[in-house]
């Protein structure tokens, strides 16, 4: 943390402070002998605040079950928690600038508000508590950038403008120019107004959830997961925003798709609803069937195979030297194991939008390292590329991706090929090796006759399996486990996996 950039921005004299109303509701709040009438009486002095409060609370966001008339009621009815953080929330929003040419407030808002509204709905939906405070965080969660921009001016424009529409990357080039961060400076500029903890530490952990202290990590969470929420609301290329909000949805709070699918569409109704309430003028953001609908079209849009480059370029690309995932680099021509996990990646993302099917099989030399050792590297090294060119003709009416995973084990990519199609087009390449005498001459050495068989595991993703492969290590575990089992069973065996019947 840069110290004169941090006494530069808590010296300015234009950051946003708290307005009497909410100076008071919190000294009140902070002693134990004050009364629930005496805080009722704070805000219902201020009529637009009390006005806004109870239009809220009436509101459908909170659906209850019988109008609310009084402050004093509303404290009753939702609990002194709750309608003291509306009343700050609402104090506050009233006092953050909305119309400065070099800060966009509407997007500001628009993301700040999806957040709040998100949070909110995920902790009710989890039984989590602090709900309000959900709320509020969220809300404010970004009040750092104002601060910055209030302190720094142009300098914080610049940064705003490197991190373009990409919210996330904004922290990075925050650290980059400042050595400090919205998160850290929001969190501080909480505390300065001595609102609880259970404020500030979403606000300082809601970019990385996972730092924040034990006590309040599930609140950090809430506010986490409202932002990858508003993310997808907002970006026009949701695909793999969707797939990060469900993942973390079901990471943290065990939120399956379909619960996540129906708290999307309630946070839109409610983001609308308050926005309203709270007189925010906001950009505007996506409806969740849109959102859907976009994100699978671009998941199927995905052209595979992704990169055919050979495996020697693919290691290199991926921090490796050539040759150095142990795939047999000596076949020119063929993609490893980075592009073929690759394409597994691709086609999985496009199975969860409902494409496929898809087949997997990995396909092993049967005593190859035997073969190795008594023959020597030369005659292997031919072997794999002669077997490579019989594998790659053999597949060639299909549209597959055929990858060296490591010495005399390769992997095929079946792209529309359902169990059936696919089980047949290995068994009969794994017929035509065992039928076939290989004349194996390296430059130089005496010709060598091999009859080579393959012993092979393969599974298909299809509607049988749509629930049992979700990422990579769930297909490549299962398809090792398949040719294990082959290989078990001796030589030239093909072991395809059946799911499990579900019991009538």
């Amino acid at each position: 943390m840069n110290p004169e950039v941090l006494e530069r921005v808590l010296r300015c004299e234009r950051l946003p402070s708290l307005p009497a109303v909410a100076m008071r509701v919190i000294e009140l709040t902070g002693s134990p002998s004050t009364s629930m009438r005496e805080i009722a009486e704070v805000i219902s002095n201020d009529q637009g605040l009390a006005s806004k409060v109870l239009k809220t609370v009436n509101s459908s966001f909170y659906g209850l079950s019988k109008p609310c008339t009084t402050i004093n009621q509303a404290i009753v009815m939702l609990g002194l928690s709750a309608v003291k953080t509306l009343a700050l929330g609402f104090s506050l929003v009233s006092t953050l600038g909305r119309s400065q040419a070099a800060f966009d407030f509407p997007t500001y808002w628009r993301r700040c508000l999806l957040s709040g509204v998100a949070a909110k709905c995920i902790a009710h939906d989890t039984k989590i508590g602090y709900e309000e405070e959900c709320f509020l965080a969220g809300l404010l969660q970004d009040v750092g950038m104002i601060a910055l921009y209030e302190a720094l001016q142009g300098e914080y424009v610049e940064v705003l403008e490197r991190a373009g529409d990409d919210h996330r990357s904004l922290v990075k080039e925050e650290m980059a120019a400042f050595e400090l961060s919205h998160p850290e400076v929001g969190a501080m500029l909480v505390g300065r107004w001595k609102l609880p903890p259970e404020l500030a530490m979403p606000i300082k952990f809601h970019e990385r959830p996972q730092g924040a202290p034990q006590d309040y990590i599930e609140l950090a969470r809430a506010v986490g997961l409202g932002n990858i929420a508003a993310d997808m609301l907002i970006t026009p290329e949701p695909a793999l925003v969707l797939k990060k909000y469900y993942a973390r949805a079901q990471e943290w709070f065990q939120i399956a798709p379909g619960r996540a699918d129906e708290l999307m569409k309630k946070i839109t109704v409610g983001a609308k609803e308050v926005a309203k309430l709270l007189d925010l003028k906001t950009a505007a953001f996506n409806d969740p069937e849109s959102v859907r609908a976009t994100a699978n079209k671009q998941l199927l849009a995905i052209t595979v195979p992704l990169n055919d480059a050979p495996c020697d370029q693919a290691s290199a690309a991926d921090g490796m030297p050539a040759g150095a995932e142990g795939t047999g680099g000596a076949i020119a021509g063929m993609a490893g194991r980075v592009v073929f996990s690759q394409n597994i990646v691709a086609v999985i993302e496009q199975f969860a939008a409902g494409g496929g099917p898809y087949s997997v099989a990995l396909l092993s030399i049967d005593e190859f390292a035997g073969m190795e050792e008594s023959q020597g590297e030369p005659y292997a090294n031919e072997v794999l590329v002669r077997f490579a060119d019989a594998l790659k003709k053999h597949v060639s009416s299909a549209n597959a991706v055929i990858c060296a995973l490591e010495r005399g084990q390769f992997g095929v990519l079946l792209i529309g090929a359902d169990r059936l199609a696919a089980t047949r087009l290995v068994e009969q390449f794994k017929l035509n090796c065992a039928a076939t005498t290989m004349s194996v001459k390296p430059v130089g050495l005496l010709a060598v006759d091999l009859v080579l068989t393959v012993s092979a595991g393969l599974l298909t993703l299809d509607n049988t399996t749509r629930d049992r492969f979700s990422n990579l290590d769930s297909v490549m575990d299962t398809a090792g486990r398949a040719l294990a089992s082959a290989q078990r069973a001796g030589s030239n065996i093909l072991r395809v996996f059946m799911p499990k019947q579900s019991a009538a």
